[in-house]
């Protein structure tokens, strides 16, 4: 065990690091492997790595960090997907799907799914590059800061990114230079192609680039954020990646907002599924409806929508919330 009040080394999270990003710098800075360390400190009975540790950290392992790093422990609890309670989503609970939040599709200790992104100009503009909890959203499908398209693997072997695993199995490796790296093929992140963004019209790229970097801050100073208003963003992209009720919709929006047609994977209706240039090419048309209500009026009346598809399964608020937003009462 590491004894003392703190970790020898205890690094403070960086601005938006996720909980599971900093647990690797904090083991790798204290000179030992991801897996010896949270076998030492918290125990082999309480595995890390074959959970998603973002979304599901249980409070005593929280209180610890909190108290070996001398990090306030409301600042601990924004390391991981509790700060989007309330805010993107109404409760986190631990099992099914959350609203925005991509799963990982943990198996043992691996990624089967591609929940975790990355923009290669941050890593490349890191003094020491590290992964966002926003990274894990999946309305965050490009950087606000950079412009370009996020990428959710390596572009060179498409492999799940995994930096706990950077020195996982290998024995003579203890010490890593950096995060920035594929763990199953070694190349750097930070050298992906990178794709520019451009949105149209001009109040779709100023409410999504707006959303963004108030993420970015940690929703700080309190904004606009209007909950209701992205929970009806985000019944329109489960409705356009719905197989049942995606086709009508998709054209209407297409052909109403002048866009190329997207060509949408029909394996996946689940909208945190999809990859990311997926993800990003239904969220410019569920955006493009909700710049105005005369937009979602006309698809209904032309048939491409209907009106209790937009408040299926939600909340009794969020069903006024949207009769309101239409002029229904």
């Amino acid at each position: 065990m590491l004894t003392g009040d703190y970790w020898p080394a205890h690094p403070h999270p960086l601005p938006g690091e996720s909980l599971s990003c900093w647990i690797v710098r904090i083991a790798h800075e204290n000179g030992l492997k991801v897996q010896t360390f949270c076998d030492r400190e918290f125990g082999k009975d309480f595995q890390i790595w074959n959970r998603d540790i973002d979304r599901n950290a249980p409070n005593w392992l929280l209180s610890v960090i909190s108290r070996k790093t001398g990090t306030p422990i409301k600042q601990v609890h924004q390391t991981t997907a509790r700060l989007y309670e309330k805010r993107l989503f109404p409760v986190l609970h631990q099992a099914s799907q959350l609203r925005w939040f991509m799963p990982l599709k943990k198996h043992h200790r691996l990624n089967n799914g591609y929940g975790l992104q990355y923009c290669p100009l941050c890593l490349k503009e890191d003094t020491k590059p590290y992964f966002r909890l926003q990274w894990r959203l999946a309305l965050y499908t490009f950087c606000p800061k950079h412009r370009v398209l996020m990428h959710d693997r390596c572009h060179s072997c498409g492999s799940p990114i995994e930096f706990h695993r950077l020195e996982l199995g290998k024995a003579n490796k203890v010490k890593v230079e950096t995060l920035d790296c594929c763990w199953r093929c070694s190349t750097r992140l930070s050298d992906a192609p990178t794709e520019a963004v451009i949105l149209h019209p001009k109040l779709v790229n100023s409410k999504w680039t707006g959303l963004l970097k108030s993420i970015d801050r940690q929703f700080y100073p309190a904004g606009a954020l209007n909950y209701q208003k992205l929970s009806l963003l985000h019944q329109l992209c489960r409705l356009l990646s719905s197989a049942k009720y995606r086709k009508p919709l998709i054209h209407h929006a297409c052909i109403s907002g002048q866009y190329i047609l997207p060509a949408i994977d029909a394996t996946s209706s689940i909208f945190e599924h999809r990859e990311v240039n997926q993800r990003h090419e239904l969220l410019v048309l569920a955006w493009w409806l909700t710049t105005h209500n005369r937009k979602l009026k006309t698809a209904i009346r032309e048939g491409a929508l209907k009106l209790h598809q937009l408040y299926r399964d939600s909340t009794p608020s969020t069903e006024r919330y949207i009769k309101s937003y239409l002029k229904l009462y």
